[in-house]
């Protein structure tokens, strides 16, 4: 006999109203709210293979709270396994500046983050620790954003399609150091910021324009004098940030001498960053009489690399030495293990000037809007100087050739070549 039909859809219809009814909350729950946080960092000062500083301007309310681990749980915070509260906070400019130094991290690890306050959670950021083995990796190196935002944001938006490991911002962020550049600042910085929410850590540098000595550490929680170092690959790369707006010897002096001494035998690069050229590429600025001071130390310690910043030119030199007989106080020695190459000089959108004091060791020099992209791998340092142009037409690096040029991307095709190549010693 067939069964009725009318039980059976009263039976499905019972079924169907339990089911939808168990999926209605979960459907119908609400995303977290926003917290009262803004003005991300990501910062690195030492050891960024295990060691991060989470940096955010709080609006309102008590400082926030980072909750952070391995898995992505998107803005749910109480999923992630660890917290971290601010460690040190500073009320500067207006802003109160919170910092969060998050330790024992693993090596060549990514990890996602949320903050959260009494009002809310963050946007689910994300973000990379430094090898400790010795693999290929890029960063990005550059300076004097000071003036022209349009510039500033669209080299912003390149150094996020390109993805490098660090940037180490040599210096002159700012024109006039007030708060309300700072405040612009900080939020065209957010354009580093990948669509996947992958924060940029950033290896600040002090230069002129930042001309309180107290601004660099407030928004960047550096140590006081704004120099210091920090070692990707284990051996394979040191990075010293140097402060070229305070005396090049004295305490400065005596740590640089530490640093090389300890370092110099056993990395296989070493690498300089500061602000003041020792001998820029445009006819109106003094020489660097301060940090030419360190000259001789990197040419005794075989400091492969030295970037430079402030003039608003772009730059390449020849391997140097420094000599007493030599075109202001450089000589050219092309196969010196321990001579050292000078790029830079900042353009990152401060005002364009003329590079019109070449010297007799200068590769070339250039004017135009740009920073200096680096590959380090174990037997070479490469460097790719970027034209910062149409930031929208430049694609995504590649992740598994992080060093190939996406589509759109502008070159400098300086004398020489377009890739610089300093062999490893």
């Amino acid at each position: 006999m067939k069964p009725p039909s009318l039980p059976l859809r009263s039976l499905a219809l019972t079924t169907l109203v339990l089911f939808a009814t168990t999926l209605l909350p979960e459907a119908q729950a609400e995303p977290p709210k926003a917290s009262k946080t803004d003005k991300y960092r990501l910062i690195w000062t030492t050891k960024p293979t295990n060691r991060v500083t989470i940096g955010w301007n709080q609006k309102e309310g008590k400082p926030g709270t980072v909750h952070f681990g391995e898995t992505d749980h998107g803005r749910n915070a109480e999923a992630y396994p660890e917290t971290q509260a601010a460690t040190h906070t500073k009320k500067f400019d207006g802003l109160h500046n919170c910092f969060a130094k998050i330790e024992n991290l693993k090596p060549d690890t990514r990890y996602y983050l949320v903050i959260s306050d009494e009002f809310g959670t963050s946007s689910r950021f994300q973000f990379l620790t430094a090898p400790e083995e010795a693999v290929p990796f890029t960063f990005i190196a550059g300076g004097d954003s000071r003036n022209f935002r349009d510039v500033r944001i669209s080299a912003n938006q390149i150094v996020a399609k390109l993805r490098p490991l660090f940037v180490a911002f040599t210096g002159d962020m700012i024109n006039k150091d007030t708060p309300e550049e700072w405040d612009e600042w900080l939020d065209d910085w957010q354009h580093t910021t990948g669509e996947d929410g992958h924060l940029m850590p950033i290896v600040a540098h002090r230069g002129n324009h930042e001309n309180r000595p107290k601004s660099i550490p407030a928004y960047f929680n550096t140590p006081s004098d704004a120099y210091y170092s920090f070692s990707v690959g284990g051996s394979l790369f040191r990075y010293l940030v140097l402060n070229s707006e305070i005396p090049a010897g004295d305490k400065q002096g005596k740590w640089l001498d530490e640093q090389l001494e300890k370092h110099s035998s056993s990395a296989v690069h070493l690498v300089v960053g500061y602000h003041k050229p020792m001998r820029p590429h445009v006819s109106k600025k003094s020489e660097g009489t301060n940090p030419f001071l360190w000259a001789g130390k990197f040419y005794e310690h075989g400091v492969d690399l030295a970037i430079e910043s402030d003039s608003h030119v772009m730059k390449r030199t020849l391997p140097l030495k420094p000599s007493d007989s030599g075109h202001e106080g450089f000589i050219a020695v092309e196969n010196d293990p321990k001579s050292t190459v000078y790029i830079g000089e900042g353009c990152w959108g401060a005002p364009l000037r003329s590079n019109d004091d070449n010297k007799p060791w200068t590769l070339d020099s250039g004017s135009f809007n740009g920073f200096d992209w680096i590959q380090v791998s174990e037997d070479k340092i490469e460097i790719k100087t970027v034209i910062v142009e149409n930031p929208s037409r430049v694609g995504v690096i590649d992740p598994q050739a992080p060093f190939k040029d996406p589509e759109g991307l502008a070159l400098w095709e300086a004398k020489g070549g377009t890739v610089l190549t300093i062999e490893a010693d």
